[in-house]
């Protein structure tokens, strides 16, 4: 009888054991997901940063407008995928509404995605007004998917 008890405390304490090693690799997981779609927007805002400082600076790389718009364009084809996975907790400042309205939020990444590629092809004719124009229009896409889908910096997990 004593014998069986131990058998089962043992059979009990591994079983806790491999739960706790799928919980800590699901949490593993999760975090390299947050990670690699937190890579893909940080890309995004590097891009938008360095035409925002090219434009308000006058620096002489206009041209090179055209080769961030298009870096911008490409990465938003990976922003559905970067997505997929449902992870709303821990280091991440996705909205669980991402996953509730997806088509709404993959119809936002394809807007930017085009709001890009306008933005490469009006930086090839070197206009600055009608660049600073579609700037602009690039930005209110990014806008109109952080505000329904992106935590504000108030609520961010940066900030708790």
């Amino acid at each position: 009888m004593v014998r069986r008890r131990l058998h089962l405390w043992q059979v009990a304490l591994v079983v806790i054991g491999l739960s706790l090693v799928v919980t800590g690799t699901q949490a593993q997981d999760d975090e390299a997901y947050v990670q690699y779609r937190q890579n893909v927007m940080q890309a995004n805002g590097g891009h938008m940063g360095a035409i925002g400082a090219i434009m308000k600076n006058k620096l002489p790389y206009t041209s090179d407008i055209v080769a961030h718009a298009q870096a911008m364009q490409m990465t938003s084809t990976v922003i559905e995928g970067a997505f997929k996975k449902e992870v709303t907790e821990g280091k991440t400042d996705a909205k669980p509404e991402i996953w509730k309205e997806w088509d709404k939020f993959v119809a936002a990444a394809k807007a930017m995605g085009d709001e890009s590629g306008k933005l490469a092809e009006v930086a090839r004719t070197g206009d600055m007004e009608a660049i600073g124009a579609q700037v602009k229009a690039l930005g209110k896409a990014c806008g109109d998917c952080h505000k329904p889908f992106k935590k504000p910096k108030e609520e961010s997990y940066k900030r708790q």
